[in-house]
């Protein structure tokens, strides 16, 4: 969660992650295994709440649904309450502003990553706020194909030899910045008012 902190200056690495937290919650994109994970993590770092203990108590016969027990928690454990539209902000944010550092960030896209596209696949059903998506999307595609060609040890001047994967990676990043740019106020904006 550091780099968004770094992008939103006026507020800490902790305001940031509970603000993507409930995102997730919020969209419904934390899987139980997560929840269960992030609530050790949460106790890891000394912040506790009751619900915590039935989130980690992994009884069959006496399960409940993780989900409910972690809105309590985060509630009561003073995350943000934010609406579907601010999560779907902060959502897109959160992804979009990893791949805005460069030169840094060119190993997130290394062949090694296959299905890179299949990862932002979930991205791209709540990215209402990404006027670039088509861009985007089809950037990632070519990265995702050309690299896994290479891996697989096929190489083709002008489709996936170094030098054009390294235009798609800026074209891509580049796509990210401009995003990030055009949507600053918008995003210090919905942290202004989660953090009133």
């Amino acid at each position: 969660m550091q780099p968004l902190a770094n992008y939103l200056i006026n507020y800490t690495p902790w305001q940031a992650e509970m603000a993507v937290v409930a995102s997730l919650l919020q969209l419904g994109l934390l899987s139980d295994k997560q929840i269960f994970d992030y609530t050790h993590y949460l106790l890891d770092n000394e912040h506790y709440d009751d619900e915590m203990l039935a989130i980690i108590d992994d009884d069959p016969i006496y399960s409940q649904d993780k989900k409910d027990l972690f809105q309590k928690t985060v509630i009561n454990l003073g995350f943000p309450r934010i609406t579907t539209e601010q999560a779907k902000w902060i959502y897109t944010c959160s992804i979009i502003y990893k791949h805005t550092v460069q030169p840094e960030n060119y190993s997130i896209l290394e062949n090694g990553q296959a299905g890179l596209h299949y990862i932002f696949e979930e991205f791209f059903e709540y990215d209402d706020n990404l006027e670039d998506v088509k861009s985007f999307a089809n950037v990632l595609y070519c990265i995702d194909e050309a690299a896994g060609d290479v891996h697989m040890g096929y190489v083709q001047t002008g489709y996936n030899d170094a030098k054009t994967l390294l235009a798609l990676k800026s074209q891509f990043f580049e796509i990210c910045q401009r995003w990030i740019d055009r949507n600053h106020k918008k995003i210090a904006s919905i942290f202004a008012n989660l953090y009133a």
